[in-house]
């Protein structure tokens, strides 16, 4: 697994409905009551405005158009964007919580990009907020560690980012596994696992490439 330096696949509308799918516990959110007093005013902040005139409707939700055992493969359109036409963006996606904490979840994100005569496999793993940055996520299958981490690129409010290339090795493990074990941090030393059925792994990956 190797870190990418491209964001192409990033800036998707399927990218940007699938932050919904993981769990919206923070690793150290604070769920004890809050004093009224020291709230601040309901019509302060920017959340509370009213949208712009004009301002562009989301995108509508991706539509699931094939399931190989616990992976789905689901398309979303992507708007027409700074001169771009508009398209469709489509992903291979599973979602999964910690055993040991189940606030912990991930969601695990295949893309294929070609560019070229080349064909990338694109990993993207979106985690809640709170994770220790600095290590990365760890991957192993059937208990292996594999090379390398996916590292993090970004976080908004409601998630952070992973993001990787499959080497050509990797994706052989990947489709001849059971299981895939992702670790995420929330301090150096104390990973939570996340495990990834791998069942279809192999079939959902041949079959993404028809979308």
């Amino acid at each position: 697994m190797r870190i990418l330096k491209i964001k192409s696949i990033c800036q998707t509308a399927l990218a940007a409905v699938v932050l919904m799918v993981v769990s919206g516990a923070a690793f150290a959110q604070d769920t004890t009551a809050q004093d009224p007093a020291k709230l601040p005013p309901q019509n302060l902040g920017p959340r509370k405005t009213a949208p712009a005139a004009g301002a562009p409707a989301a995108p509508p939700a991706p539509q699931t158009v094939a399931t190989h055992g616990k992976w789905q493969i689901q398309c979303g359109d992507i708007p027409a964007e700074n001169g771009q036409p508009a398209g469709k963006s489509c992903g291979m996606i599973q979602a999964a919580n910690s055993e040991t904490n189940p606030n912990i979840g991930i969601s695990l994100i295949i893309n294929k990009l070609k560019q070229g005569d080349k064909t990338q496999t694109l990993m993207r793993a979106l985690v809640p907020i709170g994770v220790y940055l600095p290590t990365g996520i760890a991957m192993e299958i059937d208990g292996a560690a594999l090379e390398g981490r996916m590292n993090f690129t970004r976080c908004n409010p409601r998630a952070c980012e992973g993001f990787g290339e499959a080497s050509p090795a990797s994706l052989k493990k990947f489709m001849k596994g059971k299981v895939a074990t992702f670790y995420i941090y929330d301090r150096p030393g104390n990973g939570y696992p996340i495990k990834i059925p791998l069942e279809g792994f192999a079939e959902g990956l041949a079959d993404l490439a028809k979308f």
